[in-house]
């Protein structure tokens, strides 16, 4: 195993088939219905009581870091062949890439240094540019522990008295090497107990030195009338307690920082101190920094190695000094700085000031308010004040706030805690971090406070001082339609209420007509079936939403905000005397629904992985690429983000859904947004069954889909909108389940937070504006205050296409057009959408989008909903001659012309409207536009327009019906 054994589970087994189990939220006494049910048929059939999880804690499938612990697979998806000297993928923690191999070595890489850039794609290429390890050959490695930003690795030497044996006392008395890799870290930092450390280039280096005199000028000319002879000897003051990085005078105390030693000969360099500068034949220039007094070893010949002859117990830090930028954005060049350049470095004197503190964790907090967001730091940076005011006064939460706190040590007391630090933490922040920290020590925006450019693939990071820092994001108001909203704000859609009578019919009996087609499919797998079911679903919302109204009238909706207590964010569904539209989409939905999640006792469609904890579905257990690699855990959010929404909008219209399957919903909503402090209790002891947030990397501010399969750009994500779509879902569930208490109420408000950060997430690195024309870009003297992520060139793309951790292109796993890149980070149209697509940045995307020529039926429906963001009446005509059948299966033609008759500026009773016929078929369905009925001069034409239509239960229309026909019951 590659787990330490202190991580493996070590207790009696699970006993799941006779478990009784309890959900506690946040926490609280206040237990909830288990995740895995409460009989034996329940119990997830699991074969044998004696079933043990591999890890003692749910594996983190989505970690930042999981390809550490995963093999290069063969095209079938099985492990190859592992040798010695293989490494690891890639993993990332920015700004820089590692591999490990059993070989004992640590290979780190910047690969923003090789970056290639195309028109629709970003590379950063890995390269070991610098490799850490040992002299001593190595034994075994292990991870021996993680958390949401970091994960810490351990390389044991060889030692006779262990005799091999792999048990934890045995493990911990031998000689080893930690190394702690935590997300934001411009330094890499390695521990060593005892062995002796050694440092490899890519190819050779070119030299170990010491650094340049850093000083003021005051200390210059003391030195210079002080005619030091110590030529090899480079000093420089230190103060325990310094005001500034720059402020370097003679109160401080002294040392020497390196020397060159007597030892040293032409072949041999031999070189002793606790600072050096290291530079490599690519051009590339390390900071090493130790906590004591080390000697390295260069042979000059050879090159490659930088490396001592005694062992070693303390700490080595490296921090690249890295290449300036050349005048083409986010293009490193090869040309390190001078020596002079460094001396005079402000963000070399701040590597140098801030390396005695190092990170070995990190935790991930967060809280609720309600009010306005606080002030940007990156506003008062530029002597700007920003409060970002919010229009609330409702007494709902409408701030979150995230919090990293990462736990530190401090070179000078290496077993104290994080409060003995005598210096603050260097950190690197991300673009979206950023813009919206509104707490932090200091935050190094300006070139005078740290003049270098650290790089990753999302853009240029910022330096950020101290070891906790916040930042706030806007909860959504959005609920089940985006007319209505939680704390009584209206939001951008229209009332349904204030549509023309005619194209409420005309929905309506578009949407029963859509009850007839593309029904759910329940052998479609996950990802299938939940598409159908969601696409069920919001039919029932049209309906239920259309119904009320026509029964109600224009004001039931601001009336249900205004008086109702327990769901004030929806419309209660209608229940007319006389079976409707609604009901009997909702009767489908529920026979869909359920009849999934249970199955009939001998065809189960979902498993609970023991092993790994989590719900994965039957199709994978046969073939791992099944189901889009479910078994696996890619894209659970994809899958289980649909089911989550058809429950929500079953459980609101009918609470016995709830109490009856609730519990088997629960395990899908913990699979994917589980909060790590939600624990089951199985025979009095407490246990999880599902890792935290599955697929959120809360470091990058949105989620990655990847799940077990090991790929060379670490994580990655294609469909921005199905993940945010996932954390509505969520939220829309856990208001449903859990909503009305305290506690319950905190799961919805973390439920919002997942969601908040994914839009921030998408809206940052896959909604692209060009810099050009974008107004969000402040400036400060010649640079950028606020870092854009990605290339101007890129950037012309509108829409990212493939997030990874080292890459970002403009394409999808299943083609390079460009209605694919664009409409695969649209679907799926529900509430949420209003709120992640704004109309400036649709008014952009469609230059892009109008160029793309003839395109594929099945994409026409969300391609229009788009332009009905910007231009609703055009998207209305547009949308006649759409054919249910020939659109995506998780679509509608009803679901179409109800976002686009919601939008703003439709207008309703001028719009040319005609009924649904499948039958219908246009070689071009976004030009046809023949046989519009003109309803300013039809109104009467409405079946609604006639009592006697009206009593015979007609709709559309009647008076002459689209053929001309008149009917008996026309007035």
């Amino acid at each position: 195993s590659l787990f330490h054994p202190s991580l493996l589970y070590q207790g009696e087994g699970i006993d799941i088939t006779s478990a009784k189990s309890s959900v506690k939220a946040q926490n609280t006494d206040e237990s909830m219905h288990s995740t895995i049910g409460d009989d034996d048929d329940r119990r997830l059939r699991l074969a044998s009581s004696s079933m043990k999880p591999f890890l003692r804690f749910p594996f983190p499938t989505g970690a930042f870091w999981t390809n550490l612990v995963l093999l290069p697979q063969t095209y079938d998806g099985k492990p190859k062949p592992s040798t010695k000297s293989q490494s690891s993928y890639p993993i990332v923690a920015y700004p820089y890439s590692f591999q490990w191999s059993p070989l004992g070595r640590l290979q780190v890489s910047y690969s923003a240094s090789r970056r290639k850039i195309q028109s629709n794609s970003i590379q950063d290429a890995f390269a070991p540019d610098v490799s850490i390890g040992s002299v001593d050959n190595i034994h075994t490695r292990h991870v021996v522990k993680y958390d949401s930003l970091s994960v810490t690795l351990r390389y044991y030497g060889d030692a006779k008295e262990t005799s091999g044996k792999q048990n934890s006392t045995n493990l911990d008395e031998m000689k080893h090497w930690d190394t702690y890799i935590v997300q934001g870290s411009p330094y890499v930092t390695a521990r060593y107990y005892g062995l002796r450390p050694e440092l490899t280039a890519l190819s050779d280096f070119t030299d170990i030195s010491c650094p340049p005199t850093m000083q003021t000028e005051e200390e210059r000319l003391t030195r210079k009338q002080s005619n030091s002879t110590h030529s090899n000897r480079r000093r420089m003051s230190i103060f325990s307690q310094p005001s500034s990085p720059a402020a370097t005078g003679t109160s401080g105390k002294k040392f020497g920082v390196c020397g060159i030693s007597e030892k040293s000969t032409r072949q041999k360099k031999v070189i002793t101190g606790v600072q050096f500068v290291v530079t490599t034949q690519e051009g590339l220039m390390w900071l090493v920094f130790a906590s004591e007094p080390i000697t390295f070893e260069f042979e000059q010949a050879a090159r490659r190695n930088i490396k001592t002859s005694m062992p070693f117990q303390g700490v080595i830090r490296l921090a690249l000094v890295p290449p300036p930028p050349t005048n083409v954005s986010n293009v490193t060049a090869s040309a390190p700085l001078d020596m002079k350049q460094l001396a005079s470095s402000s963000g070399v004197k701040r590597l140098i000031y801030h390396a005695g503190t190092f990170p070995v964790g990190g935790t991930v907090n967060w809280s609720f308010r309600s009010g306005s967001r606080a002030p940007l730091a990156s506003s008062m940076a530029s002597g700007r004040r920003s409060l970002r005011q919010l229009s609330s006064s409702t007494k709902e939460n409408n701030i979150g706030s995230v919090t990293f706190t990462f736990s530190t040590m401090h070179m000078s007391s290496l077993e104290s805690a994080s409060s003995s630090a005598q210096m603050e933490l260097l950190m690197l922040s991300l673009p979206h971090h950023a813009a919206s920290i509104s707490s932090a020590d200091k935050i190094l925006f300006n070139p005078q406070d740290f003049d270098l450019f650290f790089r990753c693939i999302k853009g240029r990071m910022v330096p950020v001082v101290g070891s906790s820092w916040t930042y706030e994001e806007k909860l959504t108001s959005i609920g089940f339609d985006d007319e209505t909203s939680i704390d009584g704000i209206q939001n951008p859609g229209l009332s349904v209420s204030t549509l023309d009578q005619s194209i409420r019919d005309l929905i309506l009996q578009t949407v029963d007509s859509d009850l007839n087609i593309n029904l759910p499919v329940l052998e479609s797998g996950a990802y299938g079936f939940g598409k159908g079911i969601a696409r069920l679903a919001q039919l029932a919302i049209i309906a239920d939403s259309i119904e009320g109204a026509n029964v109600h009238g224009k004001h039931t909706i601001a009336k249900n905000l205004t008086t109702a207590k327990d769901d004030s964010h929806v419309t209660k569904p209608t229940t007319p005397s006389s079976s409707t539209t609604s009901q009997r989409a909702y009767a489908l939905l529920e026979k869909y629904l359920t009849m999934w999640l249970v199955g009939d006792g001998s065809d189960r469609r979902l498993f609970y992985d023991v092993d790994l904890g989590g719900i994965v579905s039957k199709d994978g257990l046969k073939d791992v690429f099944s189901d889009f690699g479910n078994v696996r855990y890619n894209d659970h959010h994809f899958h289980y983000g649909y089911v989550l929404y058809a429950a929500a909008v079953l459980g609101r219209a009918k609470p016995t859904f709830v109490s009856q399957y609730g519990s088997y919903v629960d395990s899908l909503f913990y699979d994917v947004a589980h909060n790590s402090s939600s624990v089951m209790n199985l025979g009095g002891k407490s246990e999880i069954f599902f890792p935290f947030a599955r697929h959120k990397s809360w470091f990058d501010g949105h989620s990655f889909a990847s799940g077990l399969f090991p790929f060379a750009d670490g994580k990655s994500q294609e469909s921005s909108s199905e993940a945010t779509n996932c954390y509505f879902s969520a939220y829309l569930w856990s208001k449903v389940r859990w909503a009305g208490s305290p506690e319950g109420d905190k799961i919805v408000d973390y439920a919002r937070l997942l969601l908040a950060t994914e839009i921030t997430g998408a809206k940052t690195y896959w909604h692209m504006t060009p810099r050009s024309i974008n107004p969000f870009t402040a400036t400060s003297g010649s640079s950028n205050l606020l870092p854009v992520p990605y290339n101007t060139i890129f950037q012309q793309n509108y829409m990212v296409g493939n997030l990874g951790m080292t890459d970002v292109t403009s394409t999808t796993w299943f083609g390079t057009e460009v209605v694919y890149v664009h409409l695969i980070n649209f679907l799926p149209v529900t509430a949420i959408t209003s709120e992640l697509f704004d109309k400036a940045y649709v008014k952009g995307e469609r230059q892009v989008l109008i160029n793309t020529g003839s395109v594929e039926k099945a994409w026409t429906g969300y391609l229009i909903s788009n332009e009905a963001i910007i231009d609703p009446n055009k998207a209305w005509t547009e949308a006649q001659s759409l054919v249910s059948q020939q659109i995506d299966s998780g679509s509608s033609k009803s679901q179409v012309l109800y976002w686009i008759s919601t939008r703003p500026g439709f207008l309703s009773s001028t719009t040319a409207v005609v009924p649904d016929n499948d039958n219908q078929s246009s070689a071009n369905p976004l030009e046809d536009t023949k046989g519009v009925v003109d309803t300013a001069s039809t109104g009467s034409a409405s079946c609604s327009a006639h009592d006697n239509c009206v009593k015979s239960g007609l709709v559309g229309l009647c008076c002459p019906t689209n053929d001309g026909t008149m009917l008996s019951c026309c007035n």
